[in-house]
């Protein structure tokens, strides 16, 4: 548990300001591939049913760059629609429960408005904090990374 603590801060802080600094100190995240890439991991896409740690904390800590709106109806727990507060880009923000120990989040975008300027996304997706749950994707999809892999995918180095 300790080792998983520690990378878990590291990642937090990473993300923290990777999403601060630079996503949102050039313009916003919205530019930017792989932040749509894990943000986006849905495990219903895997038909599995697991959470990541990345793309839990890049949802939280992009939120604050967006303005929300709660949906009514929807197949998630929780429904929200997020508009970028720079360039308007809009996305679904879903939350299920899949049981006591395993949620998930997870940002769709529905219309991107922003102009791409990000590096492409590859497969598979490199995350340094990782995944939990109680099923998981195959390596080809998702792998485990060192810290720095991953500080590289998500600065785009």
């Amino acid at each position: 548990m300790e080792e998983f603590q520690i990378r878990y801060n590291k990642t937090s802080e990473l993300i923290e300001k990777v999403v601060d600094m630079y996503y949102n100190g050039n313009s916003c995240a919205c530019e930017y591939p792989r932040f749509i890439q894990i943000v986006g991991i849905n495990c219903v896409d895997y038909g599995e049913s697991f959470k990541t740690w990345e793309t839990t904390l890049l949802i939280d800590k992009a939120k604050k760059h967006f303005e929300t709106e709660t949906l009514e109806n929807g197949p998630e727990c929780s429904n929200e629609k997020w508009t970028c507060k720079k360039c308007k880009s809009e996305y679904n923000y879903g939350w299920s429960d899949f049981s006591i120990a395993v949620e998930r989040e997870v940002l769709l975008p529905i219309n991107i408005k922003a102009t791409e300027k990000g590096k492409k996304t590859i497969k598979p997706i490199p995350l340094y904090a990782g995944l939990y749950g109680h099923s998981y994707p195959s390596k080809k999809e998702i792998e485990s990374v060192t810290f720095d892999s991953f500080e590289k995918y998500i600065m785009e180095k």
